[in-house]
């Protein structure tokens, strides 16, 4: 196993699979400048693992993240260049080759949902607590808006972005924004077991498929299907398919005696 310990987080890599945890329990993974940093190395190194899958995000402590660290805010201690840093952090978790899932527990506000929106899947304990809530400290929550437009459509993302009420996992799950809701006892069980689906399946197909919904918020019809070809190129060629092919064959022939 590898690990890169940060000052806010840490990363084990074992196999095909990576488990980033965020680690600042003491204000519930809440993000100052050494966390959105360290985010941008992590998500750097994580970019640079060949065999690297599928990436679990949780936080240690008693939530998921509480968002941006309201005091540093308060203080003046959070300048242009912080958002920018976060924004890059984001970007890149969201360009992961790796399939990424959220794995959230406790509070998940502001930016910890807008870190949970750049995960491919995500997962949620019963009692976790959702928002989005930059509006009432003033601010603009980055990309997380557009990226809730893009997963719920612009009315719901309005509803949620504007008002910046909290909201249930239940209730997330109703809106689109959470896939799986767990009991807190069987939400690392539950992740898990999503993580081992999906490692069960031939990434070249999965890389290419989350690439492809992506850019559907990005490209043209023409650019698309190049897109797409080129995808499936690759993917008739892989040893996955290959292997995938050759067992259905063995069923064929095994059924024909």
């Amino acid at each position: 196993m590898m690990t890169l310990q940060l000052a806010t987080m840490y990363c084990a890599v074992s196999g095909s699979l990576a488990r980033l945890y965020l680690n600042r329990p003491e204000v519930h993974n809440a993000a100052n400048w050494a966390w959105v940093k360290d985010l941008v190395t992590v998500t750097d190194y994580l970019q640079r693992q060949p065999d690297v899958q599928v990436v679990i995000v949780s936080g240690k402590g008693r939530s998921f993240c509480s968002g941006l660290d309201t005091k540093e805010l308060a203080h003046g201690n959070l300048p242009l260049e912080w958002f920018d840093t976060w924004e890059r952090g984001m970007t890149a978790l969201s360009a992961l080759n790796a399939i990424s899932i959220a794995s959230i527990h406790g509070y998940c506000l502001g930016g910890g949902l807008q870190l949970a929106l750049a995960c491919d899947l995500r997962i949620a304990a019963e009692d976790a607590v959702l928002s989005i809530p930059a509006v009432r400290e003033g601010v603009v929550a980055a990309l997380g808006p557009m990226r809730l437009a893009r997963l719920i459509g612009s009315s719901q993302a309005k509803w949620l972005c504007l008002l910046g009420r909290r909201f249930s996992a239940t209730e997330g799950q109703r809106l689109g924004i959470i896939h799986e809701v767990a009991p807190p006892e069987k939400l690392e069980e539950q992740t898990n077991a999503l993580a081992e689906e999906l490692l069960s399946l031939p990434f070249t197909a999965l890389h290419h498929t989350k690439r492809q919904i992506d850019l559907a918020f990005e490209n043209d019809i023409a650019t698309l299907t190049e897109e797409f070809l080129q995808a499936q190129q690759e993917c008739l060629q892989s040893p996955e398919h290959a292997e995938l092919m050759a067992e259905y064959r063995a069923r064929e022939a095994f059924r024909k005696k």
